[in-house]
């Protein structure tokens, strides 16, 4: 292989042969003081000693090539100098046993220096003599060109080897290279100088260029060390640029393997109690490979316990990463190219260095991974519903507002579950739970995207719909929806159907010519999906579609709303009275309390209108405590002359629920001076039976007081007959569809009889509401009803009305003049 490059470079016409057929073709020695071969031993000696200069995998060599190049400019041709300069570096070469491209570059790059410091003398020195200032310069110039060039080449070589190239080191290297060039020149010249003056001197030059060499290898350990702090510096610098644990361990590997000069780097990171965990490795091709089994007793196993490693025979390192007084893993660095050497002490000290970095890294970087994955869940809890896994309202929201601004439309469906709280009641809370998991995802499966699909609230879900064209074909997808959804479905050994009604509303969104949007948001949509559904259950229809002639009625609730809660407040709502008489004796013995409300503006509002309101908000409880307080005040003026006269209040299905009902009662009373026998408390029976488990309790509180209990609207539930004798109840009120036409209706009346002897066959008092006549009145006192009310014997006044007229010598049928008919009065507090 050599013979073969020797023989390339002298008989064949590459650059380094072809620069002598230039500017130095036939010229001579200008002192042929020695033969040349005396040149060979001392290119030989100078690749000898030399100074090792380490970038990344790759080793560059500064030797004292410039002093036997500066004899041979001197004493030889410039084809003699071409022969003794790469026979002369090829001897040290192979003794340093390089081989290969390396030792073929290295070859190259001598020969084609020599050539080029031979053409370059020539030309400048011209004739001049040696010893000349002319002569001395040109020897200067011309190491200064070799050397650049040189330099030139070994920067490519690293490049295109090593893939980066620090500036500052490049710049560094070449401004060493090129102070020791001159100062090898120097030398090279003063014996030249010596040589030709005085011989002996020699030896004195030989005691400085020892002195030379032991300056240049401290200078290169000195190098060395600064190298390696800008190795770290560099490892430091790369590995803090990435975020996540995977690339940061990634960045370790590829820094340690890089800055050591390894062909393999690998990470063990150990579990809690030091076993082996995940492995990462890279080798030499560049590829980072986790799984491969971490075989105990291996050489680096001492690293577990915290103890660096460097294993000669196998030409690796090992340094432990500590995290929190714990090694948390093991870096490895094994295998390394010939050149390089093997791994010494200075590498163990500066891997250990790189380990304690890396662990800070990873430690940072699996911290910040646990806080984004904490994030998050957060993030996905906060948009998504925790039972069903759908999106939540806030989700919704989002999804809605980019279909609008993408699509310029959107429509949304809004589902609620019919019966849902009987499911509940019946069957348990976790066949509830599963029949919501169910109709998500019955949903999910007929929009195809969970995005489009959310659950609102207990058992309302909406639906965004794909886009539309209009308002009637999202009608037609929403029917498809339904469709989908509603049916039976089986848990276990149950078989439950699932019946919605549903509220559509589509929204359209532009943009005006400034590019501001214009038109409803997704906030909008949803309300008006929402107020479309509130509309479906109210008119009991399955589906309704929201209309512009919805937007009224839902401001005037809300206007209503916001007056409401100013009323109650400053004292707004009336209590008036509709007398309870006896129908066999036509006494008064009690009257019904009823909420009234005058608007400022709007007149006077009808219960139906603004109980529901008060329902839907939580406004029913100050409401119905304004209703108890005034009524038993009045009722305690009433009793002086009437003693055995009762009041009674309605109760809403939220204070039946209320455990602390029975002690809010008990303190009314306790204002009122007043016995709980003067009290009755009204209760539909869809208001016990929506949670019957949570009811009793606090009936058996109220019971216990000593009030009253009445079970409002008799007949119209579909439970009453199974549960009644469950409540502790002292009263039943027939409902007035029952009372109002039974002197013409000969099934009405069948049913009020039968009612009147079921409540007494249970127990209770019955009460007839809705008489609107004195057949009806002799009808009922024919069949033992114990009281009566309705407005043939007295319409709902004030209380100022009612103590006047009970103040009267004859209260009883006739109806006050001042007072005019009313709606009928509702469940909830009147």
């Amino acid at each position: 292989m050599c013979f073969v490059v020797v023989f390339f470079f002298f008989f064949s016409p590459p650059p380094p042969t072809a620069l002598l057929v230039g500017p130095a073709a036939g010229a001579r020695a200008p002192v042929a003081a020695a033969p040349w071969w005396v040149l060979v031993p001392l290119f030989t000696a100078a690749e000898l000693v030399v100074v090792h200069v380490q970038a990344r995998r790759e080793s560059l060599s500064v030797s004292f090539a410039e002093i036997p190049l500066v004899l041979g400019l001197v004493l030889a041709t410039p084809s003699e100098l071409l022969a003794a300069s790469v026979l002369g570096s090829l001897v040290g070469l192979l003794y340093r046993r390089q081989s290969g491209l390396k030792l073929l570059f290295n070859v190259c790059l001598f020969a084609l220096e020599a050539a080029l410091a031979a053409s370059v003398y020539h030309v400048l020195v011209g004739g001049a003599e040696v010893l000349s200032a002319r002569g001395l310069g040109s020897v200067l110039a011309t190491i200064v060109v070799a050397d650049l060039v040189s330099a030139a080449a070994l920067t490519l070589v690293v490049w295109l080897r090593a893939g980066e190239l620090d500036g500052d080191v490049l710049r560094e290297a070449v401004t060493s290279g090129l102070v020791a060039a001159l100062a090898n020149a120097s030398v090279g010249l003063l014996v030249v100088l010596v040589a030709a003056t005085e011989p002996l001197w020699l030896v004195l030059l030989v005691v400085l260029m020892a002195t030379l060499v032991a300056a240049y290898r401290a200078h290169s350990v000195l190098s060395r060390g600064h190298a390696r702090l800008e190795s770290l510096y560099r490892f430091t610098r790369r590995v803090n640029r990435e975020v996540g644990v995977t690339p940061v361990a990634t960045a370790v590997l590829h820094q340690a393997r890089d800055v050591l000069g390894a062909d393999e780097a690998e990470l063990v990171v150990l579990g809690e109690d030091r076993s082996r965990g995940a492995h990462l490795c890279l080798g030499a091709d560049g590829q980072v490979r986790t799984g491969r089994p971490a075989v105990l007793g291996q050489w680096w196993e001492p690293a577990r316990d915290g103890h660096a490693v460097r294993a000669q025979d196998v030409h690796g390192l090992a340094a432990p990463l500590h995290a929190r007084d714990e090694v948390a893993a093991v870096l490895v660095v094994s295998g390394r190219p010939h050149h390089l050497g093997a791994f010494t002490g200075e590498d163990l000290r500066l891997l250990e260095s790189l380990a304690n970095h890396a662990a800070v890294s990873l430690d940072n970087a699996q911290l910040l991974d646990t806080v984004r994955e904490e994030a998050a869940a957060q993030e996905h809890l906060s948009l998504h519903d925790a039972l069903t896994g759908l999106a939540n309202r806030r989700r919704a929201l989002r999804v809605l507002a980019e279909q609008l601004r993408h699509d310029g439309q959107a429509a949304v469906l809004m589902l609620d579950l019919e019966g849902f709280t009987d499911i509940n009641n019946a069957l348990g809370h976790g066949v509830g739970d599963a029949v919501l998991r169910e109709v998500g995802q019955r949903l999910v499966a007929v929009t195809g995207t969970p995005d489009r699909v959310a659950r609102l609230g207990n058992d309302e879900f909406a639906v965004v719909l794909e886009p539309c064209t209009d308002t009637a074909a999202a009608l037609r997808r929403a029917r498809e929806v339904l469709r989908e959804v509603c049916g039976s479905f089986r848990h276990e050994h149950l078989t439950v159907d699932v019946r919605v009604s549903a509220g559509l509303a589509a929204g359209v969104q532009d943009v005006d010519e400034a590019g501001i949007p214009v038109g409803v948001d997704a906030a909008v949509v949803l309300q008006r999906a929402d107020t479309a559904l509130y509309l479906a259950k109210h008119e009991r229809t399955d589906l309704r579609v929201w209309t512009p002639r919805d937007a009224h009625g839902a401001n005037r609730r809300m206007a209503l709303l916001v007056d409401l809660r100013q009323s109650l407040d400053e004292g707004g709502l009336e209590v008036h009275y509709q007398a309870k008489v006896d129908p066999r004796t036509r006494e008064v013995t009690g009257a019904e309390a009823l909420a009234r409300w005058e608007h400022p503006h709007h007149g006077r509002v009808s219960p139906e209108e603004f109980i529901p309101l008060a329902e839907q908000t939580g406004l029913i409880t100050p409401l119905t405590e304004l209703v108890l307080r005034t009524a038993l005040a009045d009722c305690a003026r009433w009793r002086v002359r009437r003693p055995g006269f009762r009041v009674a209040v309605n109760i809403s299905a939220r204070s039946v629920l209320d455990p602390t009902l029975p002690a809010q009662v008990d303190a009314a009373l306790v204002r009122a001076l007043l016995p709980a026998s003067a009290l009755v408390l009204e209760i539909t029976e869809t208001a016990v039976m929506g949670d019957l488990a949570r009811a009793l309790p606090v009936l058996r509180g109220l019971r216990r007081l000593g009030v009253h209990l009445s079970v409002d609207d008799f007949g119209t539930g579909q439970s009453s007959l199974a549960y009644l004798k469950q409540l502790p109840v002292d009263e039943m009120k027939i409902d007035r569809s029952f009372v109002t036409a039974m002197a013409s209706d000969t099934g009405d009346a069948t049913i009020a009889r039968a009612a009147i002897d079921l409540g007494h066959a249970l127990g209770l008092s019955v009460v007839a509401e809705g008489v609107e006549d004195a057949r009806t009145v002799q009808m009922l006192a024919e069949w033992g009803c114990d009281t009566v009310q309705g407005y043939h014997l007295g319409r709902p006044q004030t209380a100022q009305a009612m103590t006047a007229w009970l103040a009267g010598p004859t209260a009883g049928a006739q109806v006050p003049a001042q007072a005019r008919p009313l709606t009928r009065p509702l469940d909830a507090p009147r």
